[in-house]
């Protein structure tokens, strides 16, 4: 009976050796699971440093520019911890050793080994190695375990490693060089700000004036050089001074500061919002169809030796109206009112008499001063223009931009009009080149700031390349790119504004920085950028037609054409007449940014400054590991 009880059935066998197999399965189901979770967890936290490793070294290499904001290194030290301290690695906070985990460097692209080699340093780095780990050793501990602890294994050692480079540029500098970057400067703007036409007639060259004056013979004699009017042309303030001694009159600043023509040696009142060309004492009145009243321009005549019938007939308007050329009796009249000039009449008694034998021309002895009677005494003293286009078609005329700014300008002859006359009429460089060197504004705040970006540029060591594009009419490629900055400001230096002509072909000066940076001088790795500057609106087509409408479409095509070979486009524009919406597009389709400078000419100066320091820091940055 007892060994039948003891006896199992192999029912019971099989079961107990499924409960086996079971208990065997499970402690392998179990190390499964911790070898899942735990690599699981292993895989996230390396994927969290990771990111946050790329972050970081991305935010710090994009503070390695900022030299305006400071010291760079603290900037760049500050980002990369922030970063680091946003991004959490398995929902905790880790942080980094900055003696070990951070540092920075130069990285130069090895062409032969297709890759980046980098070499620590402090001084002026482009590049920075960003190190984040969880390990026994750094500041976040090793990476806790869970499963694998049944296994004895608590926690691992991870970290991730990121380095980032401010990537070269090759940037393309297009500037407007039309005729309107003159306007600050010019009368027709002076009641829209403090013009500095002053500083224009500063900046040109004083050999430039002419010691001519009186009877193209003697030098008139000295006379009360605190009253300019009195006595006319007369004391240290006449033309033949030539800056030599001290003139209380000759301009708001004291003595001689720019060349003097004739008689138009006063500057007057300052141009400001107040200013009255009426009352300025260093614009003379000489209107056209009336007679002249004017005692000091009757005493100088008498000084110089004109006879009481020349001086009449000077100042008499019987002729004006007899013929309608620039050559006519009041054009000559003035020119010779104005000093420029000598009448030489023929009437008995005349000055013409006292000259010596063959100096004299010949006179026809009526009281019409004609152009064939007249010896100029004072040379027009540039390369394009004549005394009698500035009296004439100038200040005698309604079509001047001056006279819609103020209709008292006409017939009132100086400095200020003369200066002005050569600024609207005869601006170009094969016209007048010597105003490169005079500071015109706008054109001289842009050449300031993009003097200075290169200056800015040239101290980050940063391998850029600059080319320098310009417009017109037409546009015209100037500087290749290069790594020799100072020849892209030094070339924009020396130009003016309508340098070559006066419109405003935007469409060209992208396309020409389009051929540029497509050119066998781009590189294959740099970052390509287009900033453009104007200050007006794009208003020749294709074609080289005026048309607003027709070159806003070629410009919105240059830009797209730019976008194509990947060009980042910053759009700059400064004054109130600049058409910042077409900036803006062209900015949107180079997926760059827009800005503008406006208000005086110090503050938009400033302004331009302030933007070209951005830009020259705008550094794209890259991940290179």
């Amino acid at each position: 009976m007892l060994t039948k009880y003891l006896r199992r059935s192999p029912l019971r066998r099989k079961r107990a050796v499924v409960a086996a197999q079971v208990a065997a399965c499970l402690v392998a189901m179990v190390g499964f699971a911790a070898l899942t979770v735990d690599v699981g967890a292993i895989y996230n936290a390396k994927a969290d440093l990771q990111r946050t490793a790329d972050a970081a070294a991305l935010a710090a290499a994009g503070q390695l520019a900022e030299y305006g904001s400071g010291d760079p290194i603290p900037l760049a030290t500050a980002a990369a911890l922030n970063i680091t301290h946003e991004n959490r690695v398995l929902g905790q906070t880790v942080t980094m050793n900055l003696e070990t985990d951070l540092v920075f460097g130069r990285a130069s692209f090895n062409n032969a080994a297709n890759e980046y080699n980098f070499v620590a340093t402090t001084s002026m780095p482009n590049a920075v190695k960003v190190r984040v780990r969880k390990t026994a050793d750094s500041p976040n501990d090793s990476l806790v375990l869970y499963f694998a602890r049944v296994f004895g294994v608590a926690s691992t050692d991870i970290a991730a490693e990121a380095m980032a480079v401010m990537v070269p540029r090759d940037i393309s500098i297009v500037a407007d060089l039309s005729a309107s970057h003159t306007d600050d400067s010019e009368l027709c703007h002076y009641q829209l700000t403090d013009i500095n036409l002053l500083d224009v007639w500063a900046g040109l060259p004083i050999p430039k004036g002419n010691n001519g004056v009186g009877n193209g013979i003697d030098p008139p004699p000295p006379g009360d050089p605190d009253n300019p009017n009195d006595d006319i042309g007369t004391g240290p303030g006449h033309p033949g001074n030539q800056g030599g001694n001290p003139d209380p009159g000759a301009s708001p600043l004291g003595g001689q500061i720019g060349p003097t023509w004739g008689w138009m040696y006063y500057w007057g009142n300052n141009l400001d919002g107040d200013f009255d060309p009426a009352v300025d004492p260093g614009l003379m009145h000489f209107p056209r169809s009336q007679d002249w009243t004017n005692d000091d321009l009757v005493t100088w005549y008498q000084q110089v030796g004109y006879s009481a019938d020349e001086i009449n007939a000077l100042l008499s308007a019987e002729f004006d109206d007899a013929s309608s050329s620039s050559t006519d009796a009041w054009s000559c009249r003035v020119a010779v009112a104005l000093g420029l000039a000598r009448w030489d009449s023929g009437i008995p008694g005349g000055l013409w008499e006292s000259l010596p034998p063959g100096l004299a021309n010949n006179g026809n002895g009526n009281n019409w001063v004609g152009s064939s009677e007249l010896t100029w005494l004072v040379d027009y003293p540039f390369d394009s223009g004549s005394w009698q286009d500035y009296i004439y078609n100038y200040v005698g005329s309604t079509s001047t931009t001056m006279y819609s700014a103020n209709s008292d300008f006409r017939y009132r002859f100086g400095l200020k009009t003369f200066v002005n006359y050569v600024l609207e009429r005869r601006v170009s460089h094969s016209q007048t080149p010597e105003l490169a060197d005079t500071p015109t504004q706008p054109m001289q705040a842009v050449k300031d700031a993009v003097d200075f970006m290169v200056t800015m540029i040239d101290g980050l060591d940063s391998d850029d390349q600059l080319s320098l594009e310009i417009y017109g009419r037409t546009a015209h490629h100037e500087v290749d790119l290069t790594q020799d900055y100072q020849a892209v400001s030094d070339r924009l230096l020396e130009m003016q504004a309508g340098h070559y002509d006066s419109w405003t072909n935007m469409g060209g000066g992208l396309e020409r920085a389009v051929e540029e940076l497509s050119s066998s001088r781009a590189r294959a790795l740099s970052h390509k950028v287009v900033i453009l500057l104007t200050d007006g609106n794009a208003n020749t087509d294709a074609f080289g037609n005026y048309s607003m409408q027709g070159a806003t479409q070629y410009a919105l095509e240059q830009a797209e054409a730019a976008a194509a070979i990947g060009a980042r486009i910053f759009a700059v524009s400064v004054g109130a007449d600049a058409n910042q919406s077409i900036m803006q597009q062209i900015a949107e389709i180079g997926d760059g940014e827009h800005f503008h400078a406006e208000g005086s000419i110090e503050e938009y100066s400033q302004q331009l400054t302030d933007i070209f320091q951005r830009l020259g820091s705008k550094r794209p940055v890259e991940l290179i590991q």
